[in-house]
């Protein structure tokens, strides 16, 4: 047998016994690799906007016609107190004053169901705060309650009682009890969109202009009425677009009552 027949038997019988040894390997199925699929997300719920909450002026159903504008005074005070409560953003007094005369309300007028509701909607709030105060002798009685705009319905309501001399505590203790029930409102979801104020005026952004500051200037030691009504003259008067007069009146409760912070933010404020 020559050389080359020799060596082309070898290589086939090599390649023959190579493919014996490896092709069952290589024909054998690859094992399988279990790969375990991430649990799908869970969806997560829209973040809830703050409830918008209107502090309207409260009735006054007492006798003497000075004490009327104390609704001033009361609802700017009130307003200053309930900004810092989570959940909430309060529309501003200015705001609410600017609404009332769109709709041509007088100063002294009280609100009815409807008139409430029609100003909630127009100020793009969820919530209203209303209610009354009344004096009789040397004492004061403040009730307020917390209505839903859109159904008219009093989700909460509450009242503090003193005396005139005692004004601040009245407004404080009001305040104190109004603070965890609007806290406790159920939130307004995202993707519900805000009322519109009317076909002229678009919806506030949450948290802009219908939110004053957040810092809450501390109560003075003592407000009896007299003083408070002194306070809400000075913001009637700048309502009436007396700057001046405003200023003036508003120097002279600062003067008397140094310590009275919002009075003194106030003034700043219409001096600027």
């Amino acid at each position: 047998m020559s050389t080359h027949r020799a060596r082309k038997r070898f290589a086939g019988g090599f390649l023959v016994g190579l493919f014996t040894v490896l092709g069952p390997l290589a024909m054998a199925a690859p094992p399988s690799v279990q790969i375990e699929a991430p649990a799908p997300e869970r969806p997560q719920p829209p973040p809830a906007r703050a409830n918008t909450v209107a502090v309207l002026y409260f009735d006054y159903a007492g006798a003497d016609p000075a004490m009327a504008v104390l609704r001033k005074g009361l609802a700017n005070m009130l307003i200053s107190d309930l900004v810092a409560v989570p959940g909430v953003a309060v529309v501003e007094r200015e705001r609410l004053q600017a609404v009332l005369d769109e709709q041509k309300l007088s100063r002294n007028a009280k609100f009815d169901a409807g008139t409430a509701a029609r100003v909630g909607r127009l100020l793009g709030a969820r919530y209203l705060v209303l209610g009354a105060y009344f004096d009789l002798g040397a004492s004061l009685r403040v009730d307020a309650r917390v209505v839903e705009v859109e159904t008219g319905k009093v989700v909460a309501a509450t009242g503090t009682a003193g005396t005139l001399d005692g004004f601040l505590l009245v407004e404080q203790g009001l305040a104190k009890d109004l603070a965890p029930l609007l806290a406790g409102l159920p939130p307004m979801p995202a993707k519900v969109a805000p009322p519109m104020l009317d076909k002229k005026r678009p919806a506030p952004k949450p948290g802009t202009a219908e939110r004053p500051e957040r810092s809450v200037p501390a109560p003075p030691a003592k407000l009896p009425a007299a003083a408070a009504v002194q306070y809400a003259k000075a913001l009637d008067l700048h309502d009436q677009g007396d700057a001046k007069g405003a200023q003036r009146a508003l120097q002279a409760v600062v003067a008397a009552q140094p310590d009275f912070q919002l009075a003194a933010r106030d003034l700043a404020r219409m001096m600027r």
